[in-house]
């Protein structure tokens, strides 16, 4: 998806300045592009909380010279802060596997504590309570300090062992029908793909952090992207 100049040329090809000048046109292609840039109200409002059971409400604030959305986990060990993107507005799936979904997050995750999983961001069911096992999805998780990344069909597990996670990181998620593919920063070079435990359940973006014995946590979504292929058959 994107945007081109009405007058289509060929290589080489000499075009006007009225044709160079014309008003721009919606070419959509091959996928559909949903961007959520967390800069005001109208935005959050594309997101539920009611999985939230932090005594923090989630909002779009500044951290670090930087508009997000602010996720914090507290209130006490076990609540968690929470949102997921709604469909007409109320909660609900948004994609699966057939129209193959690319989810991208420009996230910083403020200093994990280092006890239990504390952060879950990426393509989850929407019913399923954040943390819980096996769990319908392809998302990263954050546990003790580690990142992993997960794809869980609802009746178990295929995890890799990423690493100490970056405070900033853009993460990317291809969720398809014979594979889950996952990319950190690097949006050409893949750091895991799982070919089992591949969820073919409605899933839709959600993200979460936990507060757990070691205190708060603080997830920061500066923004999401949603990539569907256009529906052609």
């Amino acid at each position: 998806m994107g945007m081109r100049h009405k007058a289509v040329k060929a290589t080489l090809d000499v075009g006007s300045s009225e044709e160079w000048n014309d008003d721009h046109e919606v070419n959509f292609q091959e996928e559909i592009h949903h961007k959520d840039i967390f800069l005001d109200v109208a935005n959050i409002n594309e997101w539920d909380a009611t999985q939230n059971t932090s005594t923090t409400n989630p909002s779009i604030t500044m951290v670090g010279g930087f508009a997000c959305a602010r996720l914090r986990g507290s209130g006490g060990a076990g609540n968690f802060g929470s949102i997921r993107h709604q469909l007409a507005s109320a909660p609900a799936d948004i994609t699966n596997h057939l129209a193959q979904p690319s989810v991208h997050m420009a996230l910083n995750v403020e200093t994990p504590t280092a006890d239990n999983a504390t952060h879950e961001f990426g393509l989850m069911a929407n019913a399923s309570l954040p943390f819980a096992g096996n769990q319908d999805g392809a998302f990263f998780r954050i546990d003790n300090n580690v990142l992993f990344a997960v794809s869980s069909d609802g009746a178990g597990e295929t995890t890799t062992n990423l690493g100490a996670p970056n405070q900033f990181g853009n993460y990317k998620i291809l969720h398809t029908a014979t594979s889950d593919t996952f990319f950190v920063d690097d949006n050409e070079t893949p750091v895991a793909t799982h070919i089992t435990n591949l969820s073919t359940a409605d899933l839709t973006i959600k993200l979460t952090c936990a507060d757990r014995a070691g205190g708060d946590n603080y997830l920061n979504i500066q923004a999401t992207c949603l990539c569907v292929l256009r529906q052609v058959a």
